[in-house]
């Protein structure tokens, strides 16, 4: 075999040598990256208010009463023990926090179903705020709200 052809069967298993460490170190890669994710702790919950818990056995006040199980959001929430508590010294009303239910993913696909924005400027918009009936007098003018 003549120094060329050698030296072509030399480039060829170098680059096939390569393409197989590169395709090697992608996969290492990708399992290493699985492993931390399946490794990871989950995403702090969100929270977006609390709810008020009453206690269902013992002396209860009237007020915690009138708000048992409502829901607040944290800057509307009264605080503990109520204005109006009988119990005060031996409150047992607490907060429960509220996760949000939102996942806060886009559930719209990634397009806008709308081709083009709808403004032709040759037309005016139908609302321009003339009035297109014909005459004043309708059925409804008779009705006053």
């Amino acid at each position: 075999m003549s120094p060329g052809g050698w030296l072509l069967v030399i480039l060829v298993g170098l680059a096939l040598a390569g393409s197989i460490a590169l395709y090697l170190h992608r996969a290492h890669l990708a399992r290493e990256k699985a492993r931390l994710e399946a490794h990871a702790a989950p995403p702090p919950k969100q929270y977006w208010g609390k709810q008020l818990i009453v206690p269902t056995h013992g002396q209860v006040c009237l007020a915690a009463k009138e708000l048992a199980d409502r829901r607040f959001k944290f800057d509307e929430a009264p605080h503990l023990p109520l204005a109006d508590c009988t119990c005060k010294f031996d409150c047992r009303c607490s907060y429960k926090l509220l996760e949000e239910r939102r996942s806060g993913k886009e559930r719209r696909e990634g397009f806008d179903r709308r081709p083009v924005v709808r403004y032709d400027p040759d037309n005016p918009p139908r609302r321009s705020g003339r009035d297109r009936r014909k005459g004043k007098d309708t059925p409804f003018n008779d009705y006053v709200i």
